[in-house]
């Protein structure tokens, strides 16, 4: 490696998951991401009507984690209106305590959202609407499809220079 090449640190795991106490509260540890998804997450969190508070931090800019913070409601809180005769959820107004507890209840089971299914269902919103602009993008201009697989050929050479780094550091 040579002086001026920076070997960029990995984190140690990929996916973490802290948190004690209720299911509707939980601290998920991405590894190996930054701003960009923390950010991109936290907006799809927030914008979900069963979710009281979404954000993220990322710990230290050599650190290559970022923490992702997820609040779901609960049935018994009855919504972030404060239990009056109309309550406000996700900017909605004038439901009534009815109308407010179907949209927190999780359709499954009738229990509420946990932060993990808060999570999930985020990340699949997130992933479809990334399709979506890429194959608009590709629609619109076809020449980023080519760039796309000249990106995925490079990838895969990289990541079999790893793989080959690997098995040559742990044979000395």
């Amino acid at each position: 490696m040579s002086v001026n090449e920076v070997k960029i640190k990995r984190a140690p795991n990929a996916f973490e998951l802290r948190g004690t106490g209720p299911d509707t509260s939980r601290t998920f540890v991405l590894g190996d991401e930054d701003h960009t998804l923390g950010n991109a997450l936290r907006h799809v969190l927030i914008n979900d009507a069963r979710v009281d508070f979404a954000g993220y931090c990322v710990p230290h800019p050599s650190e290559p984690v970022v923490h992702v913070r997820v609040q779901s409601n609960t049935a018994s809180r009855g919504g972030r209106g404060g239990g009056g005769e109309s309550a406000e959820v996700g900017g909605r107004r004038g439901m009534d305590r009815e109308d407010v507890e179907e949209v927190l209840i999780d359709d499954y089971d009738g229990r509420p959202l946990t932060a993990v299914e808060a999570l999930r269902e985020a990340c699949a919103t997130l992933s479809s609407q990334c399709d979506m602009v890429l194959e608009k993008l590709m629609e619109a201009a076809p020449e980023v499809k080519e760039d796309m697989e000249r990106m995925d050929r490079y990838m895969e050479e990289d990541r079999m220079n790893e793989e080959e780094e690997e098995e040559e550091d742990e044979d000395e």
